[in-house]
Formats: structure tokens, C-alpha cells, sequence
């Protein structure tokens, strides 16, 4: 499966596998392997079999099995089986041999470089950028995603698996003197307790929390990173609404496209911009040409004989904020 197809469904799934992958598995010998077994990849519907095979891979397989003995499971030892796509076990009720599918007792793993890449993809990090996603600080633990740009600046942003069970090597991490005293720490689980400060002046946030959600396409909400950055530590920040229209810039702001606003200029344009944005607003997201027509000419006489295309024909960056279709005019999301 190609990335393009990857929807945001499946990248939150994904994002919690990798999250999941950092509870080790022992396998056969006692060795440890960082990956979740096939028996409790309870993945939702939106990642199947093919986006499973095309980011995770096979690291092994686990030592232990949960077995059914009533209406509870207990782990049990499995061996290998003469038929390579099983493997056998003791029944815990009747002690007789059962045997047990190879793949369910295969151990998965997301593929470390390929996710991370796809991440800093979508936070713009030029690849120059990216050093630090195959030289992990913290090996499985933390990687420097790179710098990404919000706003005029340039920020460090890493990213942080099983951040609870490991808070103490990542902050002594960043207290180190050669590092910034500020950036972004994206964690791939839970958002750490109000009572936990975090490392000099950086700020840890879910990575999934900054995706835009109601988004059939992975997207990251810039604009709210950008807000949680400049916010106190510890304080709420509400997300952003998917359309956003700053009256004193004329800029509009989309949440799939936060990393790109629109400064508009002309009062027509403004004027057709901020109708547009007031009717998403009240559900209605399209709208007729001649009610558009008239937003930006004050009246339905003014309008007449005018065709919304003209209003922005100074350039043809309206076409990638603007949609049209047989339903009307509305706000591009996508």
C-alpha cells in the first residue's frame, strides 16, 4: 500500500502500534523482541492485512501463547511444530497437544524508519533535516524528527515511544547542554500527567491529538501546534475549528492546510472569503454563485452579469482554497 493511500483511520492505527511495540516480547530463547504478536493485533477496520504487510515486518515469534482455559487465558509455552505453520502447546485444561497458527503467534513490528519518515513528511521537515530518525537518541525510545518550520521559526521536533515507561532516560536526554532548551516532543502515547513538568521549555504533546481528525487524509493541525507552543506549560488549548477567518489579517485558516493561510487582498475577495467562511459556519458549505456574487457587490443589481472567477482572476491561488461544484461554492478542507 502505497503512502498515498494511507488515510488518517489507518495512520492512527499504525501510530498505536508503534506505541504498543514498545512492551517487549520474549520469544523462544529468552530474547526480547520490541513488537506486538499477531493474537493481540486488534487493529480497527480501517488497517487490514495489506497496510499491515506493507509498514509493519515480521521480527519473530513469541515464546508464550494465551491459551483459552475457561472463560480466562493463561500464557503457555509453545514449540515449534514439524509443519512450519504451526506451532504446539500444552492444553491448560485437558494437557493434551493443541497446535496454534504461526501467524497468530508472529511478532510484528511497524517499521521504525519508514513511519517516521511519513511523519516528518507531513510536518514539512526538509529531508536535509532528518538525521536523526536513522540515529535514534534513545534506541526505540526517542528520535529527532528534525526541524520543522511554524510560523517565522524554526523548531526541534522529536518524537517519543513509551515516553511513561521511559521518562526518565528522555528527560536527563534533554537536559543535556548541548541541546536547545526548547522544541517539541511528540509522544506516541498518552499525554503525561499536568503534574509532570516537562524538561526545560519544551512542550510534549500526542502526536494524534495534532492530526486533524474528521480529515480522510493524514493532516496536522499547524495552527495548533503553533498555539501550543506559544501557550503556558500545563495550560488547555482547544483545537482548531476546521475553517478560521482572522478579520484584522484578512487570512484564512484551514485546518488541513494550517501550514499554508491565506492572506487575501481586495475587499472583493475579503468580502467573499469571510461570506464563504460565515455560511461554513451555520453547515451550509456550498453555496450559489449568485449568493456569492452578491457578498462581494453589496447587491443583486451590482452583481449582475458578474461571474465569481473575475473577483480572484489577479492570481489562481483562490483554486486552492476555494472548491466549486455542481452543489455550488464552498471552503476546500482537502
Amino acid at each position: 500500500m502505497s503512502q498515498k493511500s494511507l488515510s488518517t483511520r489507518s495512520l492512527l492505527d499504525l501510530i498505536d502500534l508503534f506505541e504498543r511495540s514498545s512492551h517487549a516480547v520474549a520469544d523462544g530463547d529468552g530474547q526480547r523482541l520490541r513488537g506486538v504478536p499477531g493474537w493481540d493485533l486488534s487493529l480497527r477496520a480501517a488497517l487490514g492485512d495489506r497496510s499491515l504487510a506493507a509498514w509493519t515486518e515480521r521480527i519473530g515469534y513469541a515464546g508464550c501463547y494465551p491459551a483459552p482455559r475457561g472463560d480466562e487465558r493463561v500464557p503457555v509455552e509453545i514449540e515449534e511444530d514439524d509443519d512450519p505453520g504451526r506451532y504446539r502447546y500444552r492444553c491448560p485444561e485437558t494437557f493434551r497437544t493443541k497446535f496454534v497458527s504461526a501467524d497468530l503467534v508472529a511478532v510484528h513490528a511497524v517499521t521504525d524508519a519508514k513511519l517516521l519518515n511519513y511523519l516528518a513528511d507531513l510536518l514539512g521537515i526538509p529531508q536535509a533535516h532528518r538525521r536523526g530518525i536513522t540515529a535514534p537518541a534513545i534506541s526505540g525510545v526517542l528520535w529527532h524528527l528534525g526541524k520543522m518550520r511554524i510560523a517565522d521559526a524554526q523548531v526541534d521536533v522529536w518524537l517519543a515511544r513509551g515516553l511513561s515507561s521511559s521518562i526518565d532516560r528522555v528527560f536527563e536526554h534533554f537536559r543535556a547542554p548541548s541541546l536547545p532548551d526548547q522544541g517539541l516532543i511528540f509522544t506516541t502515547g498518552q499525554a503525561l500527567p499536568d503534574i509532570v513538568p516537562p524538561p526545560c521549555s519544551y512542550r510534549i504533546v500526542p502526536i494524534t491529538s495534532v492530526l486533524v481528525d474528521y480529515a480522510v487524509k493524514p493532516s496536522f493541525d499547524i495552527d495548533l501546534i503553533h498555539r501550543l507552543l506559544l501557550a503556558p506549560s500545563g495550560s488547555k488549548v482547544e483545537k482548531s475549528l476546521p475553517v478560521r477567518f482572522d478579520p484584522y489579517s484578512n487570512t484564512l485558516v484551514i485546518a488541513t492546510k494550517s501550514s499554508q493561510p491565506w492572506a487575501i487582498k481586495g475587499p472583493k475577495q475579503v468580502a467573499v472569503v469571510k461570506y464563504l467562511v460565515e455560511q461554513f459556519e451555520k453547515g451550509r458549505h456550498r453555496v450559489s454563485a449568485g449568493d456569492i456574487l452578491v457578498a462581494a457587490h453589496g447587491s443583486r443589481e451590482a452583481a449582475r452579469g458578474k461571474r465569481v472567477p473575475s473577483i480572484f482572476s489577479s492570481n489562481n491561488q483562490w483554486l486552492d482554497y476555494i472548491e466549486h461544484d455542481d452543489a455550488g461554492y464552498g471552503i476546500k478542507l482537502e
